[in-house]
């Protein structure tokens, strides 16, 4: 299962409760011909689940008895209980071998030539981030292109080069490429000194501008590519609840309030210096974020949890914050 071939970049694959749509993954993964791949698949349950295909570790077992003659080198972690998506690429972070580590989610694709086009741009720019363009769509189909502004938002990139603080505040205040982690390649070293800063965490939401917050802030060079190399598929993902029916649904939910609870942690022991433009930007996506969950209370929870699920919104983000914003939404429907 392990090839010994030296690994260039390795593809992290957290699953979780996303098993029927991993073999699509895994395949779109097989057909990059690129040497010097690693797959790591991270189950994050805690509990097997089952789909058309089986377990996560039975369909990467599949997957490698299929590919046997192409010899791709893959590793599977799984988690005693679910720690959230912070922690499962954490795992795979500090078990992969690359030289380079790319984020792919198990419900998303990759096109055809997206790892060499991200890894040879890497190599010719110097850069320890480069991303490519991201392609929105439907499942069932993956060429034709999602019409409406989710487009815009998910394909939200810089064409050129970026230097050292230019690439941080790129991203936090001029929103000029996007802070998710898919759809690009990293360094493995740069991706080390990020979760080196990041406490154990449970964290379902805002995981990405966690990661990225510190990828971006510890990042030399960050170069941008016309390519598509990444296929994003919409409604298949936590993200995409239309109704929110159990507690458990809901504290992954109000997870995103850990994001800033290890954020602004680091701003107030001198770990991570902002300026005053950059430390209000953060305490802004902080109150967004809060109001967003607040929001999913309203619209998305059903009544006979609201009661509930409105303590343990307090519980993760702060009564009095929580209050306030409250206020402030009223204010503003008035």
């Amino acid at each position: 299962m392990f090839n010994k071939k030296k690994i260039k970049v390795s593809v992290c694959i957290p699953v979780c409760g996303t098993e029927e749509f991993l073999p699509e993954c895994l395949e779109s993964v097989a057909l990059q011909v690129f040497e010097g791949l690693e797959i790591i698949v991270v189950d994050d349950n805690g509990f097997e689940k089952t789909s058309r295909s089986g377990s996560a570790k039975k369909i990467l077992k599949d997957f490698c008895r299929s590919h046997k003659k192409e010899k791709i080198a893959a590793k599977f972690i799984r988690h005693e209980k679910n720690k959230g998506l912070v922690e499962a690429r954490r795992s795979a972070i500090y078990e992969s071998e690359g030289d380079f580590v790319m984020f792919l989610d198990s419900d998303d694709t990759l096109p055809p030539g997206a790892i060499k086009n991200l890894y040879e741009n890497a190599l010719k720019t110097g850069a320890d981030i480069v991303q490519g363009r991201a392609l929105v769509c439907r499942r069932g189909s993956a060429s034709s292109q999602f019409s409406s502004v989710a487009q815009k938002k998910i394909d939200n990139i810089f064409l050129g080069e970026l230097d050292g603080r230019q690439i941080f505040d790129g991203f936090l205040l001029e929103n000029n490429h996007s802070g998710f982690l898919w759809g690009k390649i990293f360094t493995r070293a740069l991706c080390l000194s990020a979760f080196e800063k990041i406490p154990p965490v449970y964290c379902c939401m805002g995981e990405d501008f966690l990661t990225y917050f510190l990828i971006s802030f510890f990042a030399k060079k960050y170069a941008g590519i016309e390519a598509f190399v990444y296929n994003y598929f919409v409604n298949t993902g936590i993200s995409s609840s239309r109704e929110i029916s159990s507690m458990e649904e809901w504290k992954k939910i109000c997870s995103a309030a850990s994001v800033f609870t290890v954020l602004l942690n680091e701003v107030q022991c001198g770990e991570i210096i902002l300026s005053a433009q950059e430390n209000e930007k953060l305490n802004e996506f902080c109150r967004s974020y809060a109001a967003n969950n607040l929001f999913q209370l309203e619209k998305s929870v059903q009544p006979e949890l609201k009661s509930a699920a409105y303590d343990e919104l307090c519980e993760w983000w702060g009564k009095n914050m929580i209050e306030n914003i409250k206020k402030l939404m009223e204010n503003a429907d008035a």
